[in-house]
């Protein structure tokens, strides 16, 4: 039976444990009676013994849970437990696992029997638990003919994979030893043991009720471990690949290649122990660092102080300092802000956080809060009054700049709602509102601007970034940015900006921060070398391990010299970064490390008001440990209390210790925050969406999270930031298909779906709109919600044609979008829906049904008086009817009218669109100049707001300009950035298949390639939108005449071709071309008649439609030939 005080299985009959020695006694859970262990009823009230009955819900006290779980640990382990009351609760730890199993337990109980048997495993057992507990492991459970074995759990442990590495080597010899020794009485078989080993993360705490508790490492950790010691040979070890990482340095291995483990998708790696080695070296870590002591890197602060000096001439520079986590990034930045402390200068810093990714212009409203001097405290009146102080004292214009620094600020009535703009104007505006600001402050004093952990940084504040790089040139103003080697910066590398790496420190810079940390100027040389080997000349490895060397009293003071105790190998000295930390989090009180669990969950920074109203602690108590906190340098306080804020030394600290917390006390604390800054915020809780949406969504409080993730989307929305928008739209629908399906909840997840394909759409993402709408169409059929299917038929009938080019099937999807819209008459869906269907008649060649759906699109723009949207308008209808129909001249006019609102406008969105559709139309006139002007402008604007289908228009067009004027190189640069514009984003592919077949042109006029005639054919045969039939068709006639042997007859075929579906389709301003093309085929074959006849018609289609350039072209062509 199982020994009911510590679970270990004894022979039947017995009286007493074979391990613990307790009486086997039977308790019944009915009257409480002792009865023999092999009673099967209780023998005073009857009740079955064999049976188990209801637990107990009895919540046991800390003493009885200990009790019960520490007849395992080794001496000194236990004093550690008991000084930490909380620590055999449940934790999440790094832990190094082993596994010994005895082979051929069944044999030995067959050769011996019962009781001789279990006399030699009670002494294997022995030496089991010895040597585990010799290397100050746990030994956590027993199996029968072997035991479980943890290394790093319950309290943190110094090199726990090579102890477990060296107590399976001494299990080997000892057991080895015991083997020999029983051989010559006889008593048994060759005793061998077979362990695994594995490190990796396990849960660990105490399981089970008052009847049955012990302490348990419960994963996947555990079960690898397990499998390893199943594939050793007997009297071996096999580690894993992650403990052989973590321990090649001390020890010999064999290869044992890769093994498929049950449970494991892929093959694992395994190795094979061989012996112990002398040679020490230490695997590579990675870790990041806060504020440490400043060696090595004088020479980088000078180039610092140099960009610096530059600046303030007027010549503005841009600094970005790069190393890997915990590489000194911000010391470097602190140390430069010392050295510049008494200049004439404004400094304004701000920090990307790992949360801020998806908040909109946080770092950069993180700068503007501090210098306008925003407490998190003021209202609204008080917002507005400040921003508008500084705004005057700054010299800024505040009727143009005030209304978007307000709403940056999430000030309501901010009055931008009053502009009738985009979204991407709205963006623009802010951008050049912050840009103002910025050069205004420049011109009062010299303006330093430093941003810290670039990689964290959200979308909308890195295009702000970019945009001040760009404009800095000529300013005092210096930048500064830190980020990770990870971080892929998205600005150009200009001579005003310069990159500084931060290399790990020598050996002598290394030495001079173990010297500072601990206060000496003499170090024993065993202390070096361990400090050096650990550290790796990292300076967040370096502060944080010597402290912990010296916090532990491994290293201490004797005489003048530092040096370590004589029996440092017994103590806990953590061997990575992560078990150092955790180590002095372990040695923290109850209290204290409740604080700091908390203060991860919040953030790397949080104030003292948000962790009081969390916690509930009352102020003595509260600041107490937050004093302890600091004096153990885990985390510095920063401002003046109650308004102070407390920051991780470095966002390593906070994320092993937020990583070390159960996931559902995680989803506690985030419910417990978030419900926090709730009731902090009343006045002002626009300014947290972002965050309340975080918080409510790794609570688990999917209800919450949807719902400021969709104030944060709208925020975003409002701001101009899609990417952001999309981003919280996406964790709305998240949240919202794991709430209970009721009819308002499938509303809502069909509301939310619809505006991702509405932002992916305005993004240029087709198929991801197409993707967000489709799992929810039958859904809002069956429901009927008609405003959101005839804005998803929309969505749908893009994609059917911007992406799959199926133009019955778009036309579907479309006309069913307009029925609902008429009979709605609702504005938004009836514009959205006319405006497509539009576009896709256009390219079809329906010019007359387009124009009228554009037609009821201006009629709406202009009754809700949006002169943007006006613009808009009048640029889709100058490209894609007037222009493709012939009728350039009209096109010119109206998109010069385009253009012109834009501008009055203001709107970057609306100016992008004319500035590409009034440049084709210059092209259609053969202006080509004024043509390549409006089209590099429109290409450069559509790149900024990622207005992608005109974006790869403009640079085809800009292709044909050069073309016409023989720029060739240019010519193919930008018909290669057309294509890779529809390429990236999988659009339009018949568009695609033009610009390739205009480089094939191009490159045979320059001689460079012959033509693939066959792969032309294909694009012409491919092709699906009609607008590009015949333009396709005059390009490979034109490739077959000027190719090096010109196939004169095949290629008059396709001219033919191509006038034939230019006359079908209406396009005339292709057909004056392809009759202008042909005449040039009629002279190369010597019928000057023919090249007259066809020139005269190609005059009389280019005075039709204004086409003044391609006129007077063929005007002079028809004199020479008369």
């Amino acid at each position: 039976m199982k020994c009911p005080s510590c679970g270990i299985k004894n022979r039947k009959g017995a009286n007493f444990c074979i391990d613990c020695g307790n009486k086997l006694e039977l308790t019944c859970p009915q009257c409480n009676h002792l009865n023999l262990p092999e009673g099967k009823f209780c023998e005073n009230c009857g009740f079955k013994l064999i049976e188990p009955s209801e637990k107990s819900s009895r919540e046991l006290s800390y003493d009885e849970k200990l009790k019960n779980i520490q007849k395992y640990l080794p001496e000194g382990l236990r004093e550690k437990i008991l000084s930490q009351k909380d620590r055999i609760e449940g934790e999440r730890k790094q832990v190094t696992v082993l596994f010994a199993d005895m082979e051929g337990f069944t044999a030995l109980l067959e050769t011996l029997g019962i009781e001789e048997a279990y006399t030699i495993m009670d002494k294997v057992y022995e030496i089991l638990i010895h040597k585990v507990h010799d290397y100050e492991g746990v030994v956590n459970e027993m199996t029968g003919d072997g035991i479980m074995a943890l290394f790093g759990a319950p309290v943190a442990l110094e090199d726990a994979p090579q102890k477990a590495v060296r107590t399976a080597f001494a299990i080997h010899k000892e057991i080895a030893r015991f083997s020999d020794r029983m051989q010559p009485q006889g008593k048994a078989l060759p005793i061998k043991m077979r362990i695994g080993i594995h490190t990796g993360p396990v849960v660990v705490g105490t399981l089970g009720n008052d009847l049955r508790l012990e302490f348990k490492a419960v994963g996947d950790t555990v079960n690898l471990a397990s499998r390893m010691e199943g594939l050793a040979e007997p009297g071996t070890t096999c580690v894993s690949e992650e403990t052989f990482r973590l321990t090649e340095g001390y020890f010999r291995f064999e290869a044992l290649g890769e093994k498929k483990i049950k449970g494991k998708e892929a093959p694992v790696r395994i190795y094979q122990f061989i012996a112990p080695s002398d040679r020490k070296t230490r695997f590579d870590v990675s870790a990041e660092r806060g504020l440490t002591p400043f060696v090595g890197r004088d020479r980088e602060l000078e180039l610092l102080i140099d960009g610096f000096e530059r600046s303030k001439k007027g010549h503005g520079r841009a600094v970005s300092i790069v190393a890997e986590a915990g590489g000194g990034k911000s010391r470097l930045l602190y140390e430069f802000r010392k050295r510049v402390g008494n200049e004439n200068i404004t400094f304004l810093e701000g920090k990307c956080l790992s949360y801020s990714k998806g908040i909109a212009y946080h770092p950069i409203v993180d700068i503007l809060k501090s210098v306008i001097n925003i407490k998190e405290e003021d209202g609204e009146h008080e917002i507005r009054q400040k921003t508008s102080d500084a705004l005057k004292s700054w010299g800024a214009e505040e009727t143009s700049t005030l209304p978007y620094l307000l709403e940056l600020f999430s000030v309501d009535n901010s009055g931008i709602d009053a502009i009738p703009m985009s979204p991407e104007a709205r963006k623009d505006r802010v951008i050049d509102s912050l840009r103002e600001v910025v050069l205004k402050i420049a011109e009062i004093r010299p303006l330093i601007i430093a941003i810290e952990d670039l990689h964290w940084i959200d979308q909308s504040s890195e295009e702000v970034l970019k945009y001040f790089l760009e404009k800095i040139e000529k300013t005092r103003t210096f930048l500064i940015f830190n980020y990770r080697p990870q971080y892929t910066r998205t600005w150009k590398k200009d001579a005003y900006h310069i990159e500084i790496t931060l290399n790990r420190l020598s050996n002598r810079e290394s030495l001079k921060m173990v010297y500072h940390v601990l206060g000496t100027a003499m170090l024993e040389g065993n202390l070096e070398n361990l400090s050096l080997e650990k550290t790796e000349g990292i300076p967040f490895f370096i502060e944080e391990f010597v402290r912990s060397l010296k916090d532990l009293k491994l290293a201490v003071k004797k005489a003048d010299t530092y040096c370590l105790v004589k029996d440092f190998q017994n103590m806990t000295i953590p061997s990575t970064i992560q078990d150092v930390i955790m180590a002095r989090v372990d040695a923290l009180p109850k209290g204290a490390k409740d604080i700091l669990q908390t203060g991860a969950v919040i953030e790397r920074e949080f104030s003292y008001g948000l962790i009081k109203r969390v916690t509930g602690l009352r102020e003595k108590e509260l600041l107490s440990h937050l004093d302890l906190l600091k004096k153990s340098e885990l985390v510095y306080e920063r401002g003046v209390f109650p308004k102070s804020n407390y920051i991780f030394k470095h966002a390593l600290t906070r994320k092993v210790v937020y990583d070390s917390i159960l996931k559902r006390k995680k989803k506690s604390l985030h419910e417990a925050i978030g419900n926090a800054i709730e009731r902090l915020s009343d006045d002002s809780i626009e300014r947290h969406y972002g965050v309340l949406a975080e918080h409510f969504i790794s609570s688990g409080n999917h209800e919450k999270g949807a719902k400021f993730s969709r104030l944060a989307e709208r925020a975003a929305e409002k701001a101009g930031s899609l990417a952001d928008a999309l981003e919280y739209v996406q964790k709305r629908i998240d949240c919202l298909e794991k709430l209970p399906r009721t009819e308002a909840i499938k509303k809502e997840i069909i509301d939310a779906r619809t505006m991702l394909g509405l932002y992916s759409i305005q993004s240029g993402f087709h198929a991801d709109a197409n993707n967000a709408v489709v799992p929810v169409l039958e859904l809002a059929e069956t429901m009927v919600y008609k405003r959101r299917l005839s804005q998803i038929y929309t969505i749908i009938g893009s994609y059917n044609y911007m992406v799959e080019e199926n133009f019955p099937e778009a036309l579907k999807n479309l006309e069913a979008a307009l029925d609902i819209s008429r009979e709605l008459g609702d504005m938004v869906s009836t514009l959205f829906s006319n405006f497509w269907s539009a576009i896709v008649r256009s390219v079809n060649c329906e010019f007359e049904t387009a124009d009228t759906h554009l037609a009821k699109a201006m009629e709406i723009n202009m009754a809700a008086n949006s002169h943007w949207g006006v613009s808009i308008i009048k640029s889709n209808l100058s490209y894609f009817i007037y222009f493709f129909k012939g009728r350039v001249d009209e096109s010119y006019q109206i998109s010069g009218e385009a253009l012109q609102g834009a501008n009055e406008s203001g709107d970057i969105f609306s100016k992008a669109m004319a500035s590409v559709c009034h440049g084709i139309a210059c092209y259609g006139c053969g202006f080509f100049d004024k043509a390549i002007l409006n089209l590099t402008e429109g290409c450069e604007l559509c790149e900024k707001i990622r207005l992608v289908v005109f974006h790869g228009l403009a640079h085809f067009f800009l292709g044909e300009a050069y073309f016409e004027i023989g720029d060739l190189q240019k010519a193919e640069e930008n018909y290669k950035e057309a294509i890779d514009v529809f390429e990236h984003d999988h659009i339009i592919p018949s568009w695609k298949n033009v610009s390739k077949s205009a480089i094939e042109k191009m490159n045979v006029i320059n001689n460079d390639t012959r033509a693939d005639l066959e792969k032309m054919i294909g694009y012409a045969d491919a092709n699906k939108a009609r607008i590009w039939d015949g333009w396709i068709r005059r390009n490979i006639g034109e490739i077959l005449l000027n190719s090096d042997d010109p196939q004169l007859d095949e290629a008059e075929g396709w001219i033919n071709k191509a006038i034939e579906a230019d006359s079908t389709n209406g396009t005339l301003f292709n057909l004056g071309r392809n009759y202008a093309l042909h005449a040039e085929l009629c002279s190369r074959k010597g019928n000057p008649d023919r090249a007259v006849t066809a020139l005269k018609k190609a005059i009389d289609v280019f005075k039709d439609c204004g086409s003044d350039g391609f006129l007077k072209r063929a005007e002079e062509s028809l004199a020479a030939i008369a």
